[in-house]
């Protein structure tokens, strides 16, 4: 039975069981944006307690219905400076904002308006009615959104108005031009440990590489490391969290524990995970963020010393260093949590050792329910452990070829064998990550 990799399009002459391992080490090395990033935010408009795909500005404006430069939108912002896509998780409802246009009577019934969703930015709405230029008889009813026209409705009497994506129309008559009524009221509301919980809860059916929680709570971040070790140790679903001022000493948690300064603000150290989480997502299989330069930071906080940033390192702080050369802000040395000497503390090494981990997986998924849907499987015997081998070996080849890896003999380093119930098998592969050049020493001899 033949096997081996696929072209998407390109019809295979021999009947066999085909693998797309080379097509996802493509993916892996090309990219420049490999990461998908979910954070749970605290936001001034949109819909709650659901995972929303932020991939470009558009996305921004027409999902969470806020342009991405908003000052609402600044940790949103700075997780996609380094991420292609960021799941977005409203965790606060807030108060709906409102506003009365005309005060009802004896003689006439209220009407009133009101913010679709609740949040500061509903306080931003304005409804501004004016007579129709082509028939006298109706008005324009134009709701406005900060300064962008959002809606624009021609009727004569306001119970045929029709609710849109920002606000709800509720009331009946004959309308009254207005220059403009401001909506007022709304609030972000507060948020409860609870609706933090429900958005690891929500994460859990989603696919991510990296997920922070920027807040600075013991309670909540147990919770969240329990859940990165269900998914990374029980589940074999390799992903990492960050969060800040938690030592956790494992590799699938980052620790962050000092924070950056913008041009227009100081971000506390929970909200600086917002970056790291993006940046650790992003990250390409063959860069580390060692040396990487925090885009829009003027200065840290706080700054630590030589014998504190050392200390630090050791205990498996994630840092950020400012250089007064420059006047920039780096990433001091791209590690998590774990403590001491181990290779597991670098975080290129674990996202090297998470994609082999999480490309075969979902690979061999693929393969096995495509069968499936073709009425076969992969046989349990040689033919079947021999596909499978040649498949995972030109994947692995594909990342020693780029670097990604080293010193792979596909001979040595790739066994499978089928266990001794006769319907499994196991797969034991030898890999050496690639690690990245961080320390720089030069002998310089004086003629």
């Amino acid at each position: 039975m033949n096997g081996g990799t696929f072209t998407p399009g390109v019809e295979k002459i021999r009947p066999g069981i085909y693998f797309n391992f080379q097509i996802l080490a493509n993916e892996r090395i090309s990219t420049g944006e490999r990461g998908r990033a979910a954070l749970p935010l605290v936001l001034g408009w949109g819909e709650s307690k659901k995972m929303i795909e932020i991939n470009t500005e558009n996305d921004a404006r027409n999902r969470l219905g806020v342009d991405i430069t908003d000052p609402t939108m600044s940790l949103l912002r700075e997780a996609k400076k380094r991420s292609a896509t960021v799941l977005v998780y409203r965790v606060n409802t807030g108060e709906k904002a409102s506003a009365i246009v005309r005060g009802g009577g004896e003689e006439s019934e209220e009407q009133s308006v009101t913010a679709l969703y609740g949040g500061i930015k509903g306080n931003d709405i304005r409804i501004v009615v004016a007579p129709n230029v082509l028939d006298e008889t109706k008005k324009d009813v134009t709701t406005i959104f900060d300064t962008r026209e959002v809606d624009k409705q021609t009727v004569t009497t306001f119970e045929e108005l029709e609710n849109n994506q920002y606000v709800e129309f509720t009331g009946s008559g004959e309308i009254e031009d207005t220059a403009g009524t401001n909506l007022a009221g709304g609030s972000n509301g507060t948020v409860a440990n609870e609706d933090y919980v429900d958005f690891i809860g929500a994460a859990e059916s989603e696919h991510f590489d990296t997920i922070g929680l920027p807040i600075d709570e013991e309670a909540l971040k147990a919770t969240f490391v329990s859940f990165v070790r269900r998914l990374r140790d029980g589940q074999g679903i390799k992903v990492q969290g960050v969060l800040p001022n938690y030592p956790g000493n494992y590799e699938g948690i980052i620790n962050v524990t000092n924070a950056v300064a913008l041009t227009n603000r100081e971000l506390t150290v929970p909200e600086t995970v917002a970056w790291v989480t993006g940046a650790s997502a992003g990250a390409t299989l063959q860069q580390s963020l060692t040396f990487m330069e925090y885009e829009g930071a003027i200065d840290v906080k706080p700054r630590f010393d030589n014998d504190q940033i050392e200390q630090r390192l050791q205990r498996g702080e994630f840092l950020f260093t400012y250089n007064a050369r420059d006047k920039s802000v780096t990433v001091e040395q791209d590690i998590n949590s774990i403590t001491g000497t181990s290779k597991l503390r670098k975080n290129k090494i674990v996202r090297i050792l998470d994609a082999i981990n999480n490309d075969i997986t979902r690979s061999l998924k693929e393969s096995i329910k495509n069968r499936k849907n073709t009425g076969q499987d992969i046989p349990a015997n040689a033919d079947g452990v021999q596909i499978i081998q040649t498949a995972v070996s030109i994947y692995l080849n594909e990342l020693q070829e780029n670097n990604i890896i080293q010193n792979f003999d596909q001979s040595e380093d790739v066994v499978i064998e089928l266990t001794a119930a006769g319907d499994g098998v196991l797969v034991n592969l030898g890999v050496q990550p690639t690690d990245s050049l961080e320390k720089f020493y030069f002998n310089v001899t004086v003629e």
